[in-house]
C-alpha cells in the first residue's frame, strides 16, 4: 500500500469514533468510512485451483523422490567404481610384491651359492614359515574321566591274565 492510502486510512480511523455515535443509533460500516480507491480489491478464490495445488505438491514430491533415487544410484555407482579401482590397485600391488619377492629370493640364493654356504638355503627356497610347536592341550574333566576309566579297565584286564 502506498503512503497516501495509509494516511487517509489513519485520518478516517481518527475521525471514526465521532461518526460512530450517530443520531439514528446505527453504526456506519468500515466500507462506508474508507473510500473504494483505498480499499484493496478482494480476489475471488478459485477452489478448483486447490486440487492443482495439491497435484503440484505431489508432483514436486515425486520429482524430489526421483531426484533422490537418481542421487542414490549415482552414489552407489561411484562407490562401486571406487572399490573396483582400489581392488585392482591392490591386485597389482600384490603381483608387484610377489615378483619383487621372487627376484630378491633368487639374488639371495645366488649370493649364498657363491659364498658356498648352504645354511638355511632350503628355507629360502621353500618360502615357508617355520612352524612353531604348539604346547600340548590340557585334557578337560570329561577326557580325564575317560582316561581313568580306560586305564582302570586295562589294569584290571592285565591282573586277570
Amino acid at each position: 500500500m502506498n503512503i497516501q492510502a495509509e494516511l487517509s486510512i489513519s485520518k478516517l480511523a481518527s475521525t471514526a469514533p465521532e461518526t460512530v455515535g450517530s443520531s439514528n443509533g446505527s453504526s456506519p460500516s468500515i466500507k462506508s468510512l474508507i473510500p473504494e480507491a483505498v480499499l484493496p480489491r478482494m480476489e475471488t478464490i478459485d477452489e478448483t485451483g486447490e486440487s492443482t495445488t495439491t497435484t503440484n505438491t505431489e508432483e514436486e514430491v515425486n520429482q524430489l523422490i526421483q531426484q533422490l533415487q537418481e542421487e542414490l544410484i549415482a552414489e552407489d555407482k561411484r562407490h562401486d567404481n571406487t572399490l573396483a579401482y582400489f581392488n585392482q590397485r591392490v591386485k597389482e600391488e600384490k603381483e608387484r610384491h610377489s615378483k619383487q619377492h621372487r627376484v630378491l629370493e633368487a639374488k639371495l640364493l645366488q649370493a649364498l651359492t657363491q659364498q658356498g654356504s648352504t645354511a638355511d638355503s632350503d628355507y629360502w627356497l621353500s618360502n615357508r614359515k617355520i612352524q612353531k610347536k604348539e604346547p600340548p592341550k590340557k585334557p578337560s574333566k570329561q577326557e580325564k574321566a575317560l582316561i581313568r576309566a580306560r586305564v582302570k579297565k586295562a589294569y584290571t584286564a592285565s591282573k586277570k591274565k
